[in-house]
């Protein structure tokens, strides 16, 4: 009977030492992950907006005419550049408004007798009556204009054609004797 529980103890032995074994084995293969990384990084990203921006070679009013007189006809009134020197294309119009209309003592309302003409670096864009001009806004200048090199000229010319002789110092052309008009020229770009 002892060699029997000699036999069974050793038994036992074995058997709890194969079962640590096992534990063991199992708990290094669970307890490892079995599992493959790997990580990239892009660091330092940034993002920084374009500049669209123009400049004026006469932050002042470009047409000054004084004096005129029916017969005056693409009478030079001023000229201005307009550049891009930002640094995104832009797409340019020239708008007219707050047109202000002053009648002289008969009456007659300058805007509506005289003629503007707008060139661009010498090819003409607008040639009509004043009046036109605000409603006719804002005027397209062309394709987009490239970033810090495009610049262009405009030239303003004033006209008034010749009404015939008055039939008194009160009708026809006399009607516009000391009139005044003012009008604003914006000029705007988008992107």
């Amino acid at each position: 009977m002892k060699r029997m529980k000699f036999l069974f103890g050793q038994r036992r032995m074995q058997v709890l030492l194969t079962l640590a074994v096992l534990l063991l084995a199992a708990s290094v293969v669970i307890g490892s992950g079995a599992n493959f990384t790997s990580t990239s990084a892009n660091p330092g990203n940034m993002f920084t907006a374009g500049n669209l921006t123009m400049t004026d070679s006469s932050a002042t009013a470009v047409c000054t005419l004084d004096k005129l007189k029916p017969g005056d006809l693409n009478v030079a009134a001023g000229s201005v550049t307009i550049s891009n020197v930002g640094d995104l294309p832009g797409t340019f119009s020239l708008t007219a408004g707050n047109l202000l209309d002053t009648a002289g003592a008969n009456g007659g309302l300058l805007s509506t007798k005289l003629k503007i003409r707008i060139l661009q670096d010498g090819t003409q864009i607008y040639n009509d009556d004043m009046t036109k001009l605000v409603t006719d806004s804002p005027i397209s200048l062309g394709a987009p204009w490239a970033p810090l090199t495009t610049s262009h000229v405009f030239a303003f010319q004033v006209s008034w054609p010749d009404g015939s002789t008055p039939g008194s110092n009160t009708t026809g052309d006399n009607a516009f004797k000391g009139s005044k008009v003012a009008v604003d020229f914006t000029w705007k770009a988008v992107q």
